[in-house]
């Protein structure tokens, strides 16, 4: 072997490892800006999209009648298959949709109109002696016959009748008496009553029947004010309402969920801030 050739060989091989090198640096800065296109994407797409929407949800400032708007939280979870979530991330994420899914099934208008029904009839039975104000005979065509007891039409009404607004103005301003009774003309004293509550008992007592007011029978015993101040001043519903489990449920699950958002907004910062330090700090 010459000189020549053996010098032409190390040119050859060394050419070739050049060659390799830039191959391999193009290959990896290429593959690099592939990963960092994909990381800033999924910050843009998945995580910064989810903080926003669970930040709202992070504290105490919102209520029991707060609709929770969580769309990117639930597809995320019930498509979990696209995104790729860390096992605790995604753990957390459904999680947190349970709790929501909990929340919504309790709903504070329809508990408090139960509520408001039980409340109603029980005063009734007590001013007027009873819910029912009469009895219905039956029979069929084979000449069986039967009694059934007709309940007052008040009661029925307020059982029926949609009262969400009404009572979402009640509940939201628990503690703001927007009406009062007079409970001793001589000394001019008087209580304070919530209208919502006064105004609802009234549409039942005085309720059009065959185009005419309900009669209401004449009450037991005296009432030195109208009978739907009466049941307003004397049933606290505030009392039953806030006692009920279904109330306390909900102000628990709103806990849980101000709590499990908070520590899945960490956890999303963090990994915001570790994209934003690996693919997108400045260098100077």
């Amino acid at each position: 072997m010459t000189w020549d050739s053996i010098i032409s060989d190390v040119i050859s091989g060394t050419i070739l490892l050049l060659i390799g090198a830039i191959g391999g640096w193009i290959g990896g800065l290429s593959n690099g800006k592939k990963k960092s296109s994909l990381a800033i994407e999924r910050k843009k797409a998945i995580y910064q999209p989810l903080l926003d929407e669970l930040i709202v949800y992070s504290n105490f400032k919102w209520d029991i009648f707060t609709e929770i708007k969580a769309t990117n939280l639930f597809e995320i979870v019930n498509n979990q298959y696209k995104y790729g979530m860390s096992d605790e991330l995604q753990r957390k994420c459904i999680d947190l949709s349970n709790l929501i899914i909990k929340y919504f099934q309790i709903t504070p208008e329809n508990v408090a109109h139960s509520i408001i029904v039980q409340i109603f009839e029980d005063a009734y039975a007590e001013i007027y002696g009873s819910v029912i104000e009469g009895i219905s005979y039956h029979s069929d065509r084979d000449g069986n016959e039967w009694e059934e007891e007709v309940v007052a039409e008040p009661i029925t009404f307020i059982q029926r009748f949609d009262y969400s607004k009404e009572i979402l103005s009640l509940l939201i301003n628990e503690n703001m008496y927007s009406d009062e009774v007079c409970v001793d003309y001589e000394n001019n004293f008087y209580e304070p009553i919530y209208a919502q509550l006064k105004n609802i008992y009234a549409s039942a007592l005085y309720v059009n029947i065959n185009e005419g007011k309900y009669e209401i029978p004449t009450p037991k015993f005296k009432l030195n004010m109208l009978p739907e101040e009466y049941i307003a001043l004397n049933y606290n519903f505030f009392q039953i309402y806030n006692a009920d489990a279904h109330i306390i449920d909900k102000y628990n699950i709103r806990e849980e969920i101000i709590y499990l958002s908070q520590s899945i907004i960490q956890n999303l910062k963090e990994i915001i801030e570790g994209i934003v330090k690996v693919y997108e700090v400045e260098q100077i």
